[in-house]
């Protein structure tokens, strides 16, 4: 069974793992964990107390933005060519092609579980529109 945990969980555990291998159980505590601490809530967004403390970083992506600024909030597409995006309405969006490599199951065994939640993240939403 593939679980898809949100991005914070995904960074907590890689950050609290330090490189030694994560199980599905570890991940289920540590999600559980962060949301008993207020962290996040069940769908893993960050709380109001959590963003008071400072704990988590509300980056919202906004229209208009350069280049550099998207690729700030999903640094995983400086791994991609900037031809392969193209703004539309004011947001970034990445042509079909690159949408379905992005997906594909080669491509994802090669990343991190934090880039692979970036690309969840981009993509949720999103629809096939170049």
């Amino acid at each position: 069974m593939k679980v898809i945990y949100p991005v914070l969980v995904e960074q907590a555990v890689e950050e609290l793992a330090e490189g030694e291998d994560v199980t599905l159980d570890y991940k289920a505590q540590v999600y559980r964990a962060l949301i008993k601490d207020k962290i996040i809530d069940e769908f893993g967004l960050p709380t109001k107390y959590a963003l008071k403390q400072g704990y988590v970083e509300s980056i919202t992506e906004e229209p208009y933005l350069e280049w550099d600024e998207f690729l700030d909030i999903y640094p995983i597409f400086k791994k991609c060519e900037k031809s392969e995006f193209e703004r539309i309405d004011g947001f970034w969006e990445v042509t079909t092609d690159l949408q379905k490599k992005l997906m594909s199951e080669s491509y994802q065994s090669t990343l991190t579980n934090i880039e692979k939640a970036q690309i969840q993240e981009f993509l949720t939403g999103r629809q096939e529109t170049i």
